[in-house]
């Protein structure tokens, strides 16, 4: 197997355990902060692709239920690390796409793990996400658009982002972000897409 073939998890564990992450910005986002910050209901939350996972103490400190999941070892591994004894069955080694989880969620959050698919896994993740969530819960997080003249990432256009979750979701925030790593700048939305009851 192509050890540079981002579609597996031992590309993905290379990285992390190198330390050769672009795209891990180690803080807990303003826009993130800011969405907690006006929750007044506790939410099972699902973090799909968690990576570090440095959102999912910051989800439990707010008092929601948490899972975080990703496919790589080495990336629950490290998001582990950001949690106490007790909670590390909070990040666990799954794939996304097929781990049978036992209840539907309120919120799933998006953080860069849908412009790390290739385009051909979009529409799967559309489904899965539209599946796992309960009536009128929210996919919202963190959203690449533009142009990107050599990916991954995988940007998204506003058409595409419509025809991939206009018929179950609608868009009800959408704003920039300002505070994303140079690799984004100027790039990533705010985005919470509600699913239609």
């Amino acid at each position: 197997m192509d050890e540079e073939d981002f579609t597996q998890p031992q590309f993905w564990d290379t990285r992390y355990r190198s330390g050769n992450m672009p795209w891990d910005q180690a803080v807990i986002p303003s826009a993130l902060v800011s969405f907690l910050n006006q929750q007044t209901r506790t939410l099972d939350i699902l973090v799909p692709g968690c990576g570090s996972g440095y959102e999912i103490p910051a989800f439990l400190a707010h008092g929601h239920d948490v899972l975080g999941v990703d496919f790589s070892q080495a990336a629950v591994g490290r998001a582990q690390t950001h949690l106490s004894e007790e909670q590390t069955h909070r990040a666990i080694h799954a794939d996304f796409f097929i781990y049978p989880f036992p209840h539907k969620f309120d919120l799933i959050y998006e953080r860069a793990f849908l412009c790390a698919l290739s385009p051909a896994r979009w529409r799967d993740y559309a489904a899965r996400v539209a599946d796992l969530l309960r009536p009128e819960g929210t996919l919202a997080g963190f959203f690449f658009y533009g142009i990107e003249p050599e990916p991954p990432p995988f940007p998204l256009s506003d058409e595409q982002a419509i025809d991939l979750f206009g018929e179950q979701f609608r868009l009800i925030k959408s704003e920039p972000v300002s505070d994303s790593l140079q690799i984004y700048q100027g790039r990533l939305r705010w985005q919470e897409w509600q699913k239609k009851a």
